[in-house]
């Protein structure tokens, strides 16, 4: 029988399991510390409790003090199909992480596995991800870097690490699961015959757990693989604000920390060497506290007739300036303005009017039919948008299910706490949704440290951004908090996010 895994820590696996903010930015600045003081025992741990590590020749060394990237592959491969023979794993996930201290953000990008690309050895092109069924990690690596290098700069990789999908659910369980802020309805059962993975998940702010946690950043039926990015993307946003992860202070874990590493992820030899840990953990000091920036990888469209991503070598050079820059955008400023983090815990006392803001309409009239159903059966006030965006719709998921979800969510010390979601659906090349969240718990972990307060039509409002781009915009009662969540691709403009969360209103008035 396996045995059970260590007594570890929270924030470990989750920084590590779930596709890495992981060795990068390990627990933080104390136990990048700690390393410098128990980094023989460390490696020990490593060399006679862990895997072999990963033969790399084409990895990279890192420059004394200067910056790294991490390359972090998700498998899918499952310990049956190991034990069966059953075919070679595909890399299901590929996510680069960039440190670099005198950027302003750390980078996290990830690659579609649908993007179309020639593998080294091959003439003819394929998928990305099928780099690691012909030749693993080392393959997959060599790709990755034949892909993103242009003439005049050779993309460096100076790390590996992979994960399979077991090893991705018991790290999610360990720690205790995620709470996670699900934009809509996920369900899948193949009924029809469509040979995706299953999924079961409903909308809202919820607790969701390894088997699920795995569908939903794995997920892809009904949409394509740049929603299954932002998903990705976003599901290490909101990890980093777990309980477990803001407790992880304790450098006396770190011994815990490197043990539950070596015996369950691969990694190349250099993370078992004593001098490229100690440059690590040099740089994970200096980005411990900077914001993390995801860069999202956007093709140039899907090729006709193919489940191919097509992207130029412009495109792909953009891109990779944006992620080793750790800037949402490569070209310069307006005067005057400021990137959103840089505003980090600013107080603003300024008020802005929303009357005239494009593209929205009037919502109070469905609203109000949703309140009269859900007010009562809550105990908590129902504040719905008094305006939508135009051409949205409510969207419940399931025609048997209703629009508006009512349900219990408990926190981290148990305590049951009343929520409620509308999700809405507005059409694109693939239909998006946004959502309006109500919860009596005051303090979930996913409105942790605002960007920036406003006043919105005489509230306050608590600001989150990605980027220039809001995410999320909170308020809070003495009873309860209320948030409007931005689509995974923000398609919602600031003014609108603004508006919407402007507009919350009470059955009878405000």
């Amino acid at each position: 029988m396996e045995d059970a895994p260590p007594k570890v820590g929270r924030g470990l696996l989750l920084r590590a399991g779930l596709a890495a903010l992981l060795i990068a930015l390990l627990s933080g600045t104390a136990v990048a510390s700690a390393v410098f003081l128990q980094v023989d025992d460390v490696l020990d741990i490593v060399k006679e409790e862990g895997r072999a590590p990963i033969a790399l020749p084409e990895i990279d060394a890192a420059d004394v003090g200067g910056p790294q990237t991490l390359m972090i592959l998700g498998s899918d491969e499952r310990f049956d199909d190991k034990k069966n023979g059953a075919g070679r794993p595909r890399s299901d996930t590929i996510i680069l992480v960039r440190l670099d201290k005198d950027n302003d953000a750390v980078s996290v990008m990830s690659l579609p596995r649908d993007l179309k690309v020639t593998i080294p050895g091959n003439s003819v092109p394929t998928k990305i991800n099928a780099a690691y069924e012909q030749g693993g990690p080392r393959l997959t690596l060599r790709t990755v870097k034949k892909v993103l290098s242009t003439p005049g700069r050779r993309f460096k990789v100076n790390h590996l690490v992979t994960i399979g999908f077991e090893s991705f659910q018991r790290a999610i369980n360990y720690v205790g699961c995620v709470y996670y802020d699900v934009d809509r309805r996920y369900f899948n059962d193949n009924a029809a015959g469509q040979n995706y993975a299953t999924i079961d998940i409903k909308p809202g702010y919820q607790r969701i757990c390894g088997q699920d946690s795995l569908d939903y950043v794995r997920h892809r039926y009904s949409d394509n693989d740049l929603f299954r990015a932002a998903r990705q993307q976003e599901f290490l946003r909101q990890v980093k604000n777990q309980q477990g992860v803001r407790q992880l202070k304790d450098p006396t874990k770190l011994k815990d920390l490197a043990r539950v590493f070596s015996r369950y992820f691969d990694s190349d030899r250099g993370l078992r060497e004593r001098k490229e840990l100690f440059a690590l953990a040099k740089l994970v000091i200096f980005a411990s506290e900077k914001p993390v920036r995801e860069i999202p990888f956007i093709p140039d469209g899907e090729e006709q007739n193919s489940a191919y991503l097509l992207a130029s070598e412009k495109r792909i050079e953009e891109t990779v300036a944006r992620f080793l820059s750790g800037k949402a955008t490569v070209s310069a400023r307006p005067k005057g303005k400021r990137p959103a983090q840089t505003r980090r815990r600013r107080r603003s006392t300024r008020s802005a009017s929303l009357k005239n803001v494009p593209n929205l309409t009037s919502a109070v009239s469905e609203g109000e039919d949703q309140a009269i159903q859900a007010d009562p059966k809550l105990d908590f006030p129902f504040y719905f948008p008094g305006r939508r965006l135009a051409g949205s719709r409510l969207d419940g998921g399931l025609s048997s299910e209703p629009t508006t979800r009512l349900y219990t969510i408990r926190d981290e010390r148990g305590k049951a706490h009343r929520a409620y979601r509308l999700t809405s659906r507005f059409a694109g090349q693939v239909p998006e949704y946004y959502g309006i969240q109500g919860t009596t718990w005051r303090g979930p972990p996913i409105l942790d440290d605002p960007d920036e307060m406003r006043t919105v039509n005489g509230r306050r409002l608590r600001l989150y951004y990605d980027g220039r781009k809001l995410r999320l915009v909170a308020w809070r009662t003495d009873r309860a908090v209320y948030w409007v969540s931005n689509s995974l691709m923000r398609r919602l403009s600031n003014r609108q996010m603004l508006a919407i969360a402007g507009s919350l209103r009470r059955l009878g008035g405000r």
